[in-house]
């Protein structure tokens, strides 16, 4: 996580928070956040590396949901791919306890109807497994983190770094403290072109 926590010098300007751990962008930027067209954590085919579009995804997200373009602390990032990957786990260890209830039922069925020589059969439907037995699933987002780790988004933010897409500043003074991500125009005007919106910011 060493991105997240790696000072990067962004100005003297004094950060104003909006919400915590989110801050307003002070530079002007080509449109509205909501104009960008953005899946749960992915950008497809913009930047030309997955790890970079989840990791712009995130970042825009937030923007987006407030309708203003903010930067976002990495100690928020971390707490947000926490709770996606505790959602995960969680949604995984539903399907498979709900499959070994459904395999427990089928070996139940499977050996009474050969100790009954297929008569038990006649009388007892086959178990059978569904979607709709399980309760409402949770909403899962599109992430590599489920496969790679969070690591998966530091290093998408480091490549948005070096390629100056990406600004950062520590969130507060002192050892270990949390960059702040903001946008920067370069990064949207990249993002509008390659999906083709030409709509003048504020129109």
């Amino acid at each position: 996580m060493e991105t997240f926590c790696q000072s990067v010098p962004f100005g003297d300007t004094a950060m104003r928070c909006v919400q915590d751990g989110l801050y307003l962008a002070e530079e002007e930027m080509p449109c509205t956040p909501r104009q960008i067209r953005i899946g749960h954590y992915f950008i497809a085919g913009v930047l030309g590396r997955s790890e970079q579009e989840e990791a712009a995804a995130r970042i825009i997200s937030f923007s987006q949901h407030l309708d203003q373009w903010v930067g976002v602390s990495g100690r928020v990032l971390v707490e947000m791919m926490k709770r996606d990957c505790e959602i995960f786990s969680a949604s995984k260890e539903k399907h498979a306890g709900r499959r070994r209830v459904w395999g427990n039922q089928m070996d139940r069925w499977f050996w009474l109807n050969v100790l009954t020589f297929g008569i038990w059969g006649w009388f007892a439907e086959k178990p059978k497994f569904s979607q709709s037995d399980l309760d409402q699933p949770e909403v899962i987002p599109f992430s590599g983190i489920y496969l790679f780790g969070p690591d998966y988004v530091v290093t998408g933010i480091r490549e948005l770094l070096d390629r100056n897409l990406l600004n950062a500043v520590p969130e507060h003074d002192g050892q270990g403290a949390f960059n702040v991500f903001f946008p920067t125009p370069a990064l949207i005007s990249h993002i509008i072109k390659k999906q083709g919106i030409g709509t003048p910011r504020g129109q």
